[in-house]
């Protein structure tokens, strides 16, 4: 991303993440997923906290991405690139604030994550998601993706899930 902050409105901003942030990423996924969606076992939260810590402790500014959704000050929402080689990059950590959708800064959180793909050279981009997140799943329809691969995820001591994995070549 070559804007250090973005301006969108209303005060909300873009800005590229900071090791502040992090612990924002994860709480945010463990408070949201667990009130939406009653994920909250050790082992999910687990899941969570080491995803975030790996791509941080692995992060290459110039391979990858995180960009956080600022409103006033707060951080409300994110979105993250992580190569996973040469050609192709995992979109991850997307999240926003229940109180902040639909206000288009979903859409332009997640163009800001595509955009810096498409910077970067990358030809394909996957993310993993659930079949109960409805509104993500129609924002990844509309911007190109398409389900490859669907299988049920018990692993999270819950019998929740039907996980998809969703595709788009840039």
């Amino acid at each position: 991303m070559d804007k250090k902050e973005n301006s969108l409105n209303n005060g909300l901003s873009i800005r590229n993440f900071t090791l502040d942030d992090v612990d924002y990423v994860i709480t945010g996924h463990h408070n949201m997923y667990e009130a939406e969606y009653g994920l909250n076992t050790g082992v999910w939260k687990s899941y969570v906290a080491d995803a975030v810590n790996d791509f941080v402790n692995k992060y290459d500014d110039e391979k990858d991405c995180m960009v956080i959704l600022d409103f006033n000050g707060t951080s409300s929402g994110s979105a993250a690139i992580k190569h996973i080689d040469d050609d192709t990059a995992q979109f991850r950590f997307f999240l926003i604030e229940p109180e902040l959708r639909g206000l288009g800064a979903g859409h332009i959180l997640f163009d800001k994550a595509i955009d810096f793909c498409r910077e970067k050279g990358y030809k394909h981009v996957f993310l993993w998601t659930f079949s109960t997140l409805m509104a993500a799943r129609h924002l990844y329809k509309t911007k190109g993706f398409n389900i490859t691969e669907t299988h049920e995820n018990n692993e999270w001591g819950t019998e929740v899930l039907e996980e998809e994995r969703w595709d788009m070549n840039l």
